[in-house]
């Protein structure tokens, strides 16, 4: 199977660049190497001036802006000079949060949890994979501040919209997944039903378009990546048929 975290990595003229990589492949963490959205987190030379989950590699302490730590999501930093058995564990703590935030890796992570379940007591559960599909014009209306509010929001509302026993989470800055235990595809329809009836407006802001894709799985033994591969197909459905529910 492919590595369950990816991470993206700015790090041009960094004396740590070549430790930052070894410590990725001995912990089996991919690099994305064309869309920081496309990640799980991020190390960069740089704060980042967006919400993303990220570390940042510098110099000094002093160089941090601690007033957008929470705001930007700095999960933490790695001086130039620190040892690698520290690195390593500042690495390993950003899959620590990013699994209670949400993000991709996340998202297959509570995947290939919920199959280990199914070997254990049998049974069936539900996934969901939504995303927002005037997402784009959003981005073009909105500054990057209030981009960011409607997906906390959207989060927000898709949470009170589930039993406490499913679990929602933001994967991408479009994309949402939803773990839906013990739980048949006709009931995982009813509550995207519910998310959809919830989220038609958010706050001040224009309608908001979604699309559904959700699957069923009863083997605990399937691929992850084609029940992933089984969800995407579902998705693109809908994208393509105006936010329909879509199940494959």
């Amino acid at each position: 199977m492919s590595s369950i975290y990816s991470v993206y990595i700015n790090l041009e003229n960094s004396e740590l660049k070549e430790k930052i990589d070894s410590l990725l492949i001995k912990n089996e963490i991919e690099v994305e190497t064309e869309d920081i959205f496309n990640s799980d987190f991020a190390i960069v030379r740089e704060p980042l001036r967006f919400s993303f989950p990220h570390i940042l590699i510098t110099k000094s302490i002093s160089n941090i802006d601690y007033k957008n730590i929470i705001k930007n999501e700095l999960i933490d930093f790695i001086l130039e000079d620190y040892p690698q058995e520290l690195a390593e564990l500042k690495i390993q703590n950003a899959t620590y949060f990013v699994m209670a935030r949400g993000s991709r890796g996340a998202f297959k992570q509570r995947i290939i949890q919920e199959c280990e379940k199914l070997k254990r007591a049998g049974g069936t559960f539900s996934l969901a994979l939504i995303s927002v599909m005037n997402f784009y014009k959003l981005e073009n209306s909105f500054s990057t501040v209030a981009i960011d509010e409607i997906s906390k929001e959207l989060l927000t509302m898709m949470r009170l919209s589930v039993r406490k026993s499913d679990e929602a989470m933001k994967i991408s800055r479009r994309e949402y997944g939803v773990i839906l235990p013990f739980t048949e595809l006709r009931n995982a329809e009813i509550a995207c039903e519910r998310v959809k009836r919830r989220t038609n407006k958010i706050g001040n802001y224009p309608d908001i378009d979604l699309a559904f894709g959700i699957t069923e799985v009863s083997n605990p033994n399937e691929d992850i990546i084609k029940i992933l591969e089984r969800l995407k197909r579902a998705l693109y459905i809908s994208e393509a048929n105006n936010g329909e529910i879509s199940f494959q």
